[in-house]
């Protein structure tokens, strides 16, 4: 797996309004290149505007109602080819998205994902924001560039998996397979006719691009996510649990700088009982179906490799932007939640 990406310098600020609220977006470009016959994981590192900018009212066990008079028109954020979500972005629960199941002109349903949404207040700031999908995050106007067309469905070229965050175990097969064919996104097991151009990207997590025969280049653009980034990291009683996440971020951080440790990544009593791990895909290595390259924990205050010494501190092990890597939970662990403080 080869993953050559790197931030574009930020090129403007602009502002986005929403009801009687306003804030900067820095905006900018960030280039992956995903190498021949190879697996690449790719992840969101830049979000799409956000359709809508305010504070909340109230909630309840699964709904947000917006402060003020937003007049949204009934059922505009609901499913559909544009679905949207909801990021918190002040407050307790500040990063977390939720996906958003209905709306009305001023309140939100959301897929709470396990979480008390109760400690959202009054006052906290969110923003309702597109997800990207498969057809705008790899849009038809890139192909050729960013990714192969298929000639047909049985001479694919450049494929796209995603995992399904529901599913629970380790080493998991992807859920789904994707290939471009006659201007649109198809489904391996479905009608060749029948486009997929809708299917959501989450922004925490990554698919793997799967190039066959030529090397590729995808440019993402968009605006840096704000303040910070939350994702829902899941353990399960009776086994180990593989979470899917990335450094949904332009911006390179270490090991000692992403926010893991000491909050839902717990950590190993001894080299020999390790507890949570990490485990990392070198972005330089190239292959299909590639094992991790490393595998890090933590313990007596710092982070580890399996396989070197337990006295040797990986801390400042860099995890490059919009790369993925997965958060394996130990069986019987705590579900719970990483927040990633970007800065911005």
């Amino acid at each position: 797996m080869r993953l050559l990406a790197f931030a574009l310098p930020l090129i403007c600020t602009a502002p986005v309004l929403a009801a009687d609220v306003a804030y900067t977006k820095p905006v900018g470009g960030f280039t992956n290149a995903a190498a021949a016959s190879t697996d690449t994981r790719i992840s969101p590192v830049l979000a799409r505007d956000a359709a809508w900018v305010g504070t909340i009212a109230s909630v309840s066990a699964t709904t947000l109602t917006a402060a003020g008079t937003p007049n949204w028109t009934a059922s505009a954020f609901g499913p559909g080819a544009s679905t949207y979500y909801a990021r918190v972005l002040s407050g307790a629960q500040r990063g977390q998205y939720f996906i958003i199941t209905a709306s009305t002109t001023d309140t939100l349903t959301v897929d709470n994902a396990g979480l008390n949404l109760t400690t959202i207040t009054a006052g906290d700031a969110f923003e309702v924001v597109p997800f990207w999908t498969l057809g705008t995050l790899f849009p038809a106007s890139q192909a050729g560039s960013a990714f192969v067309a298929s000639s047909s469905a049985l001479a694919r070229q450049t494929e796209v998996l995603t995992y399904d965050a529901t599913q629970t175990g380790i080493n998991r097969a992807s859920s789904g397979t994707y290939y471009f064919l006659n201007g649109a996104w198809r489904k391996v097991g479905s009608s060749a006719g029948t486009s997929f151009d809708s299917t959501l990207i989450f922004p925490d997590g990554y698919v793997i691009q799967r190039n066959k025969a030529a090397a590729t280049t995808l440019v993402q653009t968009g605006r840096v996510q704000p303040a910070y980034l939350g994702s829902v990291i899941e353990a399960t009683a009776s086994a180990q649990n593989d979470n899917f996440v990335s450094i949904s971020f332009p911006i390179d951080v270490t090991l000692d700088q992403v926010g893991l440790a000491g909050t839902v990544f717990a950590a190993s009593s001894s080299p020999l009982a390790i507890s949570d791990q990490l485990l990392w895909y070198d972005p330089a290595a190239t292959g299909i179906n590639v094992a991790s390259s490393a595998t890090y924990y933590y313990y007596n205050g710092a982070w580890r490799k399996r396989g070197s010494s337990a006295s040797l501190n990986f801390g400042s092990t860099v995890l490059k932007a919009g790369s993925g890597f997965i958060i394996r939970k130990a069986a019987n662990g705590t579900s719970g939640t990483w927040n990633f403080a970007t800065g911005i």
